[in-house]
Parts: structure tokens; sequence; C-alpha cells
């Protein structure tokens, strides 16, 4: 349930409302009551209609697709001078007395009051309404509408109301519909008497909503086969499963086809859901629509702390949400029943999927022994590669995989310490914590360790420490530093600076910017990877996706529709990464490994032809002479 942004009586209001049973189908959005300053602030008050709550239906089953709003509020001041009779005085029951009143007909101007009906998709006129007769759309109450003196002002239903209603015959899914309704009194001048405007965010569609949400899984899911691919069948790779899962040995053409990895998708689609929860004024359907990758930080519609039933942020065909941090709101969007939920839904998938990686590790073990037991092989002993191997992994899901979202949601549970138990304050504390001083230990295990090719040559190292260098060179593994605290930097922005929207995207651009640098000063990956590059590239899409985004902070005022174009450019911005970036890559990596297999690029005197296939057969054309040069010697020859 969301209110008026510009009323503290209505804040009120929804306050006392949220405590009161109401009935299920009620979707009170937030609105702005846009009626001038001059008039709302007038001494003596000027007539007008108070709105206090906005209830807003979108049918989304009918093909017609009607709108419809109903805004409940209040009458005050007065259009005449004169003494503001008392709330008991038997004038207000007068209709015949129309002092204080909102009349049908002006006694004095022999017009009707009216009402106008605006509806805008962008920059576009979704509908402009005819002007129509203001008394014909009163509900609970008929003209002349007196103050309600002596009615709840916390109960919608049982204040003076008036609807409206349009069949839109499109479902705007994907797109905010920004709606004013003002009304003037029939007055000389025709001056305002309400002006209520609000923005409608449709539901997404089932297609559209499973589209944005596995989407993303489709191409994670795509990486993830392209890098096991080549580590294993091409002809750089290993079939040992301690080698291609750490690149032991860098080779850099294996380099070149294993990255932009698994971990670098993950951590860009846990960007765009994270970006969606920061405390800006998003265009309506912004925060829905990144909500779908909320899988990628490990929040999903459970509620292990309030053990509540969650919210329903689609009530009526629209979006609701109700919080004053974006991560409340994007909370309430993934289905949680309150903030005290957040970080212990991800602690706990966190966790489950440590301990499922690790169990597989343990299974894999178990059944290699059995393998080499059966066939009576004298090889290795696996138990000196088996802790590393399991803690390698438990190191690659934290700071590879979920480093921003365990670093953001916990961030933001000492934000919110206040409403939620102690005990989940305290291990968001102890997380954090233990976070920090494994990260210190492995980086000063990094400086401290010479030479460097031991970090990369010795494979329990390796197994064990190696996700957070090993796609580097050999004198540039200390670089792990810098994407570590960059991404924890954000983390902070995201989680703990919450209660400023402009100081989180100040922060996030200024890390974009740190890496940017960082990653030319240092090129810390081998050239033939292009890892320099593809970095260079995620990072100025993220610093330009965060400057966009300034648009959305609440104090500049922005109004919908450049906010929705804004919003588009930012999410064409991801997509352009996600396609590109990540999904053509990876396509391409799997057409170099299948082509390779098939022989292409080979040569039986020098083995596999470094590089990429691309590459090595503009070089082939450009070995071979013109056909015409080659027959002028011939017939020299000849002659």
């Amino acid at each position: 349930m969301r209110c008026s942004r510009r009323s503290s009586a209505l804040a009120l209001g929804c306050a006392v409302l949220s405590g009161l049973p109401s009935p299920v189908s009620a979707a009170f959005i937030t609105f702005d009551n846009c009626l001038d300053q001059s008039i709302r602030d007038s001494t003596p008050l000027h007539l007008q209609f108070v709105p206090l709550f906005v209830d807003a239906r979108f049918n989304t089953s009918d093909p017609s697709h009607n709108l419809n709003l109903t805004i409940y509020g209040n009458v005050s001041g007065q259009a005449t001078q004169g003494n503001y009779p008392p709330p008991n005085d038997p004038s207000w029951r007068d209709p015949n007395d129309p002092f204080g009143k909102i009349v049908d007909l002006s006694p004095s101007n022999n017009k009707y009051s009216t009402l106008f009906q605006r509806y805008q998709v962008l920059t576009f006129d979704a509908y402009e309404a005819n002007p129509s007769r203001f008394c014909n759309s009163t509900v609970n109450d008929s003209c002349p509408l007196a103050p309600s003196f002596y009615k709840n002002p916390y109960d919608p239903y049982d204040l003076s109301a008036f609807t409206v209603s349009h069949d839109f015959y499109s479902s705007y899914a994907f797109a905010t519909i920004a709606t004013t309704i003002t009304a003037k009194s029939g007055d000389a001048g025709a001056p305002d008497i309400a002006c209520i405007s609000a923005n409608i965010t449709p539901a997404l569609s089932h297609t559209l909503s499973g589209l944005l949400t596995y989407l993303p899984v489709a191409i994670l899911i795509l990486v993830a086969l392209a890098t096991a691919a080549a580590g294993i069948y091409s002809p750089w790779g290993s079939t040992d499963p301690f080698k291609w899962t750490t690149n032991y040995g860098r080779d850099q053409d294996l380099l070149r086809l294993v990255t932009p990895g698994f971990g670098d998708c993950l951590q860009y689609i846990q960007f765009i859901f994270l970006t969606g929860a920061l405390s800006l004024n998003y265009p309506g359907y912004f925060a829905p629509v990144t909500k779908q990758a909320s899988w990628s930080a490990l929040l999903f519609n459970t509620s292990y702390v309030s053990h509540g039933d969650g919210t329903q942020s689609l009530q009526d065909g629209i979006y609701i949400t109700n919080g004053t941090y974006g991560m409340t709101r994007m909370s309430q969007l993934v289905g949680m029943t309150a903030v005290r939920d957040i970080w212990a839904c991800m602690a706990v998938w966190l966790l489950v999927v440590a301990v499922a990686v690790v169990v597989l590790c343990q299974l894999a073990f178990l059944l290699r022994w059995l393998i080499r037991l059966l066939a009576n092989s004298q090889q290795e002993d696996l138990r000196k590669k088996n802790w590393p191997l399991s803690g390698g992994m438990v190191v690659r899901i934290i700071f590879n995989y979920f480093l921003l979202p365990i670093v953001a949601i916990s961030m933001f549970q000492l934000i919110v310490a206040a409403r939620s138990p102690a005990s989940v304050v305290a291990m968001a504390v102890i997380l954090l914590l233990a976070i920090i001083i494994l990260a210190l230990w492995i980086l000063n295990l990094i400086f401290r360790t010479k030479p460097r090719a031991y970090l990369f040559d010795d494979l329990p190292t390796v197994l064990l420490y190696g996700p957070l260098y090993n796609t580097y060179s050999d004198e540039a593994a200390p670089f792990a530093l810098i994407p570590a605290i960059l991404t924890f930097i954000r983390g902070i922005a995201i989680g703990a600076v919450q209660p400023s929207g402009i100081a989180q995207l100040v922060i996030m651009a200024i890390c974009e910017v740190i890496l940017i640098l960082t990653l030319h000063a240092f090129r810390p990956f081998h050239s033939p990877t292009h890892m320099n590059a593809y970095h260079t590239f995620f990072a100025s899409a993220r610093l330009a996706a965060v400057l966009l985004m300034v648009a959305f902070v609440p104090s500049l005022g922005v109004t919908e529709a450049p906010k929705g174009w804004i919003g588009y450019a930012i999410l064409l911005i991801h997509g352009i990464v996600l396609i590109f970036g990540f999904f053509m890559n990876a396509l391409q990596t799997l057409l170099e490994v299948f082509a390779r297999m098939a022989g292409a690029g080979g040569d039986p005197q020098h083995g596999a032809q470094r590089g990429g296939l691309i590459s090595f057969g503009w070089r082939q054309l450009r070995k071979r002479q013109p056909a015409n040069d080659s027959d002028a010697k011939s017939l020299n020859l000849m002659g």
C-alpha cells in the first residue's frame, strides 16, 4: 500500500491504514498532489479536494485492459469570502448553501465543475479524455461535496471520492502510464480544485516475465558450458578435472577461450539486479524488470525470519511497493514479508550452494577412488588434493561468484538492525568479518609468496587460492587485490549507503573509473586473451549505466517521460553486454572448440595453430600469393 509523497497527513494515514483490515483487491498507489503550492498554502485556504488515497485497478485478463482510478479524500477551504462555520453548523448539511463545498453548477458563473484526464506513456499521449462533469464521477457522496468532519480520515472507504476509468486495449507491459487527473471549478477563472498525478506500472506478462528471468540464466549456462568445453576439449585443454577447473598451466590460448567466464557473467547479472535496488526514483517498470534477476543474488520468495506469507507486490494488475529504501522495495517485489528476511534468505541459499558444491566434490573424489580401487591403480593419493579443491570451491563461491550480494545485503542488514532480531544482525557481522579476514589472509599470501611462479605451478596452491588470480599474468597476481576491494566498496555503496541514492551513485561511479584506470595501468591479463579490453568494456558499460541513473535521483524531480527513456537506455546497455560480451563470445568459443575437434586449424608438423580460427584464417590468406602473380611467374619460367 503506497500513498502520497507530499502529504504528512497522508503518511500518517498510511501508517494507520496498514493496520486496519481492508479488501484484498485494494491497490493503493503512490501519487502526488500536483495542485499548485500557492493554492494549497493559501490563506484563507482556497476551495480544494485534498487527496488522501488513490486506488488503482488495471484489468489484465480482459482485452479491453480497463484502468480504473478512485481518488479518496476530503474537501477543504472556501471559494468565497466569509466566516468558516463550525463543524456542527447546519449549513454543512444544507444542499442549497454552496459555501465551502464543491458544487456541480457554479451559482455565480453558471458553469459546471469539470474533470480532465490525461494518460501518457513516455512522451506519447496514450489517451486524453474530453472534459466531463466532475460531479458525475463522485462516489460515496454526491454534490455538493462538503467537508467530512466526523468521518475516519484513515479509512478511504469512509471518505468522499471520485473515480475515472478508460479502456486502453493494450497491456502496456514493460511500460509505465503517467496519469494526471485535474478538476476545475465552474467559478469565474476556472480555478483548480484538484490535481492528482500517479504512475501506473501494469504487470509484466507471464511470457515477458519468463523471458527476462530465464534468458540471463540461459546465457549464464551457455558461458559455463563454453568454459568447460574449452577447458576439456580444446587442443590446450585437459581431461584432468584438477587442471581444467583451475586453468592450471595458464596456456594463453586456453585462457583466451575460457575468459570471460562464468563468474564474470554472474557478477554482471548481479550488478543489473542490485542497481535496481538503490534508493532512487526509478521509472515504474525498471525495478520489476531487474527484479527478475533476483536469483543471481540468492534472493527468492521466502521469509525465513518473519515466517510470513510474503508480500503481494502485484495487485489488481499493477505493481505496488512501499518503502524508504530501494532494497526494501526490491524485497517486496521479490515477495519477502519484511526487511529482516532479506539477509537470512541470502545466507541460507549461500550455505546451500556451498554445501552442495563441497558434497559434489566429495562424491567425485569417492567415485574416482572407487574406480582406481577396482582398476588396482597405484597412482597419486587423491587425499592431498581433496582439501585444496573443496576449499578452493568455497573460495570461488564466495569471492568469484557472490561477494557483491554478500557484502551489499550484509551491510543493508546493519542499516535495518533495529527492525531485525539480534541473532540475525550478529550473524551478518560474523559473516562480514569472516570474509574480510579470509580475504586479507589470501591477499597477504599472494603478496608474500616469492617467486610468483609458485602461485601458478604448485597444484594444491592453485586449487585452493587460484580462483582469485589464475587468469592474470605471473607478475600481475597481486592485481587480485583491486577487484576484491572495489567489489567490497560497491557492496558498501549498495547496502550501507541506502539512505542516500546520490551517494550510492557517486561511489559506484568512482569504483568503475578506478577499475578502468588500473586495468590500463597494470594490464594484468595476457594480451592474447583480450581480457583487458573485455573488462574495460564491462566497466565502461557499468559506468554509463550508473551515470544515466543520476536522472533517477529524487531531489532532481525528473518527470516520468524522460526517466522512462533513460531506463530503456540503461536496460539496452545491459542487454548489449549480455548478448555481445557473453552470449556471442560463448557461442564463438563453442564453435571454435568443435571446429578444432573436427581438425580445423591443425598442423601435422606443429600441432594446433595458435590464436583464434578467424585470425588464423586471415594469416593463411595473407600467406597466399595472388593467382595472377603465380601464373605470370609460371609463364616466365616456361618462356
